[in-house]
């Protein structure tokens, strides 16, 4: 595990493409420059708790970086409402911080009204439509996630392939395997969520060597100390399954970063 120096990751000067594991399915990317932020959960329930999360869980690991030390970001990408994932101190502490844009589903949004984000800081994510800020293009994919305790149907989550540096990067989201995900191509970093809601180990080894992306993170597990379903999930099942893996294959730590040179 490593803590993340946020100058590091809001560096205006960056030439490389750098992805850092936040911690379940949360990354933080700079870009060449550009600061992006998908799924993050990086605060805590009480400021005078260390261990306990904002989802009221306890934490494997202290949080590599808090919200409250980002004062730059330009697009947070919320893959789906869940509290794993649009977390309800770190995303209005990023909106008052930064001058982010934030990008979800429908019902994400309204989520996000209630958490006081205005509508002008947010665009909808529709699957296949492309949206531009800056140098970075976003076109969100399609998502089914279901679960024994809350129903998240098609439209009411999402994925996102990013654009950005010359450089390929996709997070499908919390899903399970669909045909629309086999047939896409020209991914250089894949984050794939192995907790068992989601891909799971088969659908995640199939997807990464479908896509023969050159990077692959594996996601959704380790973070909290808990035996709940979708908070477990082994990345060392996947390594014999996927094509290449010892080039490929990178389980980071929590904190930990991949570098990928900007094109």
């Amino acid at each position: 595990m490593g803590m993340i120096d946020p100058n590091e990751v809001m560096d205006l000067e960056a030439v490389a493409v750098s992805v850092w594991w936040l911690g379940n399915s949360g990354f933080a990317i700079n870009a060449a420059g550009s600061v992006i932020l998908i799924d993050p959960v990086i605060e805590l329930q009480d400021d005078a708790d260390p261990v306990t999360s904002e989802i009221r869980l306890p934490l494997l690991v202290p949080l590599p970086i808090r919200a409250r030390n980002m004062d730059r970001a330009d697009l947070v990408l919320v893959t789906h409402d869940h509290s794993d994932h649009a977390g309800h101190r770190t995303i209005p502490e990023l909106a008052e911080r930064t001058h982010a844009l934030f990008v979800g589903t429908e019902r994400t949004a309204f989520k996000l009204r209630q958490f006081g984000i205005p509508e002008a800081r947010f665009r909808t994510a529709r699957y296949g439509q492309p949206m531009r800020v800056g140098g970075t293009t976003v076109i969100p994919t399609v998502a089914s996630h279901e679960e024994d305790i809350i129903h998240t149907q098609r439209g009411d989550c999402c994925g996102f392939l990013i654009k950005v540096a010359g450089v390929t990067i996709w997070h499908p989201g919390d899903t399970e395997l669909l045909d629309e995900h086999l047939k896409i191509r020209d991914v250089d970093v894949i984050m794939l969520p192995i907790a068992q809601h989601t891909l799971d180990t088969e659908g995640a080894a199939r997807l990464a060597n479908a896509t023969r992306a050159r990077h692959i993170i594996p996601c959704h597990y380790g973070t909290f100390d808990s035996d709940l379903y979708w908070c477990t999930g082994d990345p060392a099942k996947l390594t014999p399954r996927i094509e290449d893996a010892a080039r490929r294959y990178h389980i980071l730590s929590i904190g930990d970063k991949l570098v990928i040179p900007a094109r």
